[in-house]
């Protein structure tokens, strides 16, 4: 009873502090071609069918590399060719599968994005009980209360709205990190047995994210550390990689039957090194690294004592060692991501809040109960204080333009007909009207040459509201 009235009134802060942080208006960009996908099926997105083959994917790529005004015509053609794993952002299938289970109950965007809080509110729960169960005594008591606290009320998890994988990735990355690290608590079979669940919830993270890289590099760190725990030999190995592998099949049998995870890494790589904007304009990885230390603090600056505690009481803080070797790798891996959005700071979210929490458990275990109580409710009310203003602040609202466009379209029998679109705006349209034909343009001044190509009824241009301009009136 303890538990659920704590865990009922850190659910319920969250419940007042995200009131109209989600967007009520139709998906957009990302979100759109994520929708898109969860309408292909279950079997069209485990088997990424269609999809390019590996070597068509790298030539491609390489001919696009020797031509750089072939955006335009590639973008349009791997679109018309129903590619399931562009619509997916190169992502694996579980959360897109998430989305069709989803589509079938809720058929609002509203509460299809607030679907995306069970995440959070599962991690929270996880982390809640799972710190319990690797920390006894006060210093577990007290973590558990931080970790829901700092991860709950923070600005990535409640900013993070949109229809996006992170939230379930920051999810199996925290229920990873806390098997990782009660492996230095147990031996024997119970040790083996909490690797092999970690085991299986990274391939399932791996079948989430790419930067899952991050979270099987932080596995074989502390399988070397912990191997006078778990003993690994030969047919350890073998049974430890046969799990990943069968797991990974289950849920995304295109990664190794297509080698579909090749193609997304190497996507990746290739927006990382030679798309200085892909995640957002304008922003630098200076002021993004700015930008997550100053929209919620209280976790980075706890992270900080933390790191100094944990040098001086080691080997006392073994536990501590996954989370805080995960956030050095994760730091690393979305390093040179540079955004302004706060889902990606959700891949490094779970494991530097539990080194924050638990180090600060640890650390206030060795207080009075009642310092410690009065430290607990201090941290808790200062991560409140510290992150409301940031996130009450640019609260969304109704994206009139795209209503607009989207009524016009339906209303004026406009989907029959082929229609030019801002970049923006053409993953929208394609979700709404997947059956219409729309082609697309990046720069307004190459509209005039577009048209005179033929094929195009219609121009949508890019003001607020938007027009919609015959093609025979700009010949």
């Amino acid at each position: 009873m303890k538990h659920a009235l704590i865990l009922a009134g850190i659910f319920a802060v969250l419940a007042i502090i995200a009131r109209g942080t989600i967007m009520p208006g139709p998906y957009s960009y990302d979100e759109a071609d994520y929708r898109y996908a969860a309408t292909l099926g279950w079997r069209a997105n485990a088997f990424d069918s269609p999809s390019m083959s590996l070597p068509e994917f790298v030539k491609t790529g390489l001919n696009r590399g020797r031509d750089a005004g072939a955006k335009t015509e590639l973008s349009d053609a791997i679109r018309n060719s129903g590619d399931v794993l562009f619509y997916r952002h190169w992502h694996g299938p579980i959360y897109v599968e998430w989305l069709s289970l989803v589509r079938r109950f809720i058929p609002s965007e509203l509460l299809t994005r607030m679907s995306n809080y069970l995440f959070a509110m599962a991690a929270a729960i996880g982390m809640y009980f799972g710190v319990l169960w690797l920390l006894r005594g006060p210093a577990g008591q007290t973590a558990a209360i931080l970790a829901s606290v700092l991860y709950l009320w923070s600005y990535p998890v409640v900013r993070s709205t949109e229809l996006a994988p992170h939230q379930f990735f920051a999810a199996c990355v925290a229920a990873a990190l806390l098997l990782l690290a009660k492996i230095a608590d147990v031996r024997g079979p119970a040790a083996r047995a909490c690797w092999y669940a970690a085991v299986f919830v990274s391939a399932v993270a791996f079948c989430l994210l790419e930067v899952a890289f991050a979270l099987v590099l932080t596995a074989l760190v502390c399988l070397y550390l912990q191997r006078d725990r778990l003993k690994p030999d030969l047919r350890f190995a073998g049974w430890s990689m046969a799990l990943f592998a069968a797991a990974v099949f289950v849920i995304w049998p295109a990664a190794l039957l297509k080698l579909s995870f090749v193609k997304s890494y190497l996507f990746m790589a290739y927006l990382a090194l030679f798309r200085g904007n892909a995640w957002g304009p304008g922003a630098t990885v200076a002021g993004t690294w700015w930008l997550r230390l100053l929209r919620s603090p209280v976790p980075w600056i706890l992270a900080v004592i933390g790191a100094f505690w944990f040098v001086k009481a080691r080997p006392r803080a073994s536990v501590l060692v996954p989370f805080l070797v995960f956030s050095v790798a994760m730091s690393a891996a979305i390093f040179p991501v540079k955004t302004v959005e706060a889902r990606y700071t959700l891949p490094l979210w779970s494991g530097l809040v539990l080194f924050a929490a638990c180090s600060a458990g640890l650390m206030l275990s060795q207080w009075q109960p009642a310092a410690r109580l009065a430290a607990t409710g201090f941290i808790a009310a200062a991560m409140l204080a510290a992150s409301l203003p940031s996130l009450r602040a640019g609260l969304p609202g109704h994206d009139a333009r795209c209503e607009t466009m989207l009524a016009a379209i339906r209303d004026r029998g406009l989907a029959s007909k082929t229609l030019l679109v801002p970049h923006g705006d053409l993953p929208m349209l394609h979700c709404y009207f997947p059956r219409s034909h729309f082609r697309q343009y990046y720069d307004e001044a190459a509209i005039p040459e577009q048209v005179r190509h033929g094929g195009v009824d219609f121009v949508i241009d890019r003001s607020d509201p938007p027009r919609f301009i015959p093609a025979a009136a700009i010949r």
